[in-house]
């Protein structure tokens, strides 16, 4: 019985030992991880490494091993590369749960920065500033100085196009692409931790998108500096090995800018060259716009088949990637829904901590001096931030109506002359005049060819102000909106942004603030950035 027991034991004690020893160990992980990464780099072929990346971040996550934030970076740069935003945010929402002090901040930075990019080629243009926030904030604490200007480099260079996706500041999305060049080219040429052809394959790319910057963003076009910018890529990909993804995407650039340029067998030239290494790749984003240059070429030089041949190839495409952005559209949506729920959720009750924290330790004179303030202060915030909000929206409208009251002119004025003044003071509104530091109403009266006397009246029978009042009113107004819709204005000192409302003294400009608001400007300014910090967290 003692034998058999042994035997039992002991074949017990080998399948447990099997068992163990069939588990992959983290080095064996990240063996893998590696020879994933190689592959990629040597072929540029992205769709047979999917299956072993999920299959690997299944693994890891299981095992709780620390590669799992790595596989999982490269799991959305691979998603990023076959154009599947809907994945990358999938994979970067999960990766936000395992992101702890011992995570890579590159990798963290880089993260955010590819969710920021998905979400903002989805539409979600509020929440991929969020994420850019977020991926810049884990910039700063990069120690390696080459490692930092790369991926400083990758972030500004997608960071421009937010602000085409967004269409503000069209100026800030060359200005954010030269930033991310500099950047590049700051990576030492010796020993460094980031390759060669790291450095170059980001120059190229952000210099292929500045000749498209060049081209087509900035008014009036500079066609010229937009092929020196390409040339020099060109070169590059001629001289270096750079990747694949984005030799094509160079390619693309190229092509569209000769057939911009009308010369049509270079754009056909590097079209086929890009549809090449496209079969590699596998991006139906790049394929559409090779088919639609091939198109476009080949119908310009009247080579009929040839283009209706692309024509018929570009349609497909279409039909298929949008029943594709359909569907993972409505799934992001979802997700982001189920994302703010929880954010929400989690506000309300770190908002009742709070609120009985401050119960329980709230007590005495000082501290309940404070408290109202503040409580006043923030009223006063958030009743001017919604006047400014609503102001934008319904300027034309309460010039309509102004226009269309039915109130009586001044018994000292006639009515045609005052309805006169009132169109050119609606012009003096419009154009910003009252920015003038030297403005008068002796200077503005004989701007308007009437006297002092008649514009008095009007102003104030019809903007229920005197002179002076309405023109501080114009001027605050001015500069709170611009300080609430452009974070830059938040920097300038308090004699700076007197200035630039029209006021030659920084403490007139403070008291009419004051008046015109309940705040002081730096009130205002603390609370629009607290406001803009609780909203990045």
């Amino acid at each position: 019985m003692r034998a058999y027991q042994s035997i039992l034991f002991l074949i017990i004690l080998h399948l447990f030992t099997l068992g163990k020893s069939q588990k992959i160990s983290e080095e064996q992980l990240k063996n893998e991880l590696h020879q994933i990464q190689d592959e990629i780099g040597s072929t540029g072929v992205v769709n047979s490494t999917i299956k072993k990346l999920k299959k690997s971040y299944g693994t890891a996550k299981e095992n709780k091993y620390n590669v799992a934030f790595p596989i999982g970076i490269e799991l959305m740069r691979t998603y990023t590369t076959l154009n599947n935003s809907e994945k990358v945010i999938e994979v970067a929402t999960d990766l936000e749960s395992h992101i702890n002090e011992d995570s890579s901040p590159q990798e963290v930075s880089n993260m955010y920065k590819m969710k920021a990019v998905s979400l903002g080629d989805l539409g979600f243009l509020e929440d991929s500033h969020k994420a850019y926030q977020a991926s810049k904030k884990y910039l700063e604490k990069i120690k390696d100085n080459d490692i930092r200007h790369y991926y400083s480099s990758l972030f500004y260079s997608n960071y421009s196009g937010y602000f085409d996706q967004s269409k503000k500041q069209p100026d800030s999305v060359g200005l954010y692409l030269i930033k991310g060049l500099s950047e590049a080219e700051k990576i030492s040429e010796k020993k460094s931790s980031i390759s060669q052809g790291q450095k170059y394959d980001l120059i190229v790319s952000i210099q292929a998108n500045l000749a498209l910057y060049y081209l087509w963003i900035i008014q009036p076009a500079e066609p010229r500096t937009a092929e020196t910018y390409l040339l020099k890529s060109l070169k590059i990909a001629e001289n270096r090995k750079i990747s694949s993804l984005n030799e094509m995407n160079l390619y693309r650039t190229a092509g569209d800018f000769y057939f911009d340029k009308k010369n049509n067998d270079k754009a056909i030239h590097y079209a086929q060259k890009g549809l090449e290494l496209e079969q590699k790749i596998s991006s139906p984003s790049g394929r559409e716009i090779f088919y639609e240059i091939l198109t476009e070429a080949y119908l310009a030089k009247n080579n009929t088949l040839e283009g209706k041949k692309y024509n018929q190839l570009l349609t497909k495409l279409r039909d298929s990637i949008r029943t594709a952005e359909k569907h993972s559209v409505n799934k992001v949506t979802t997700a982001i829904k189920k994302e703010k729920d929880k954010e929400k959720n989690n506000t309300l009750r770190n908002y009742l901590y709070i609120f009985f924290i401050l119960i329980i330790l709230g007590c005495g004179g000082i501290w309940y001096y404070w408290k109202n303030r503040n409580k006043v202060l923030q009223q006063r915030f958030q009743e001017l931030i919604t006047k400014i909000k609503h102001e934008s929206e319904n300027r034309k409208d309460e010039m309509e109506k102004d226009g269309e009251k039915a109130i009586k002119a001044p018994k000292t004025v006639a009515e045609e002359t005052a309805n006169q003044l009132l169109s050119k003071i609606s012009k003096f509104e419009k154009t910003e005049k009252y920015l003038k530091s030297d403005i008068t109403i002796a200077s503005m009266a004989s701007n308007f060819g009437t006297n002092t006397k008649y514009l008095s009246e009007v102003i104030k029978s019809y903007k229920s102000k005197n002179f002076n009042h309405y023109i501080n009113s114009l001027r605050i107004e001015y500069i709170t909106r611009k300080l609430y819709e452009d974070t830059v204005y938040r920097k300038y000192k308090i004699t700076s942004l007197a200035e630039l409302c029209g006021y030659a003294n920084h403490r007139v400009f403070q008291n009419a603030f004051k008046r015109e608001t309940g705040l002081t400007p730096s009130d205002f300014i603390n609370n629009l950035k607290k406001e803009t910090d609780a909203e990045i967290l």
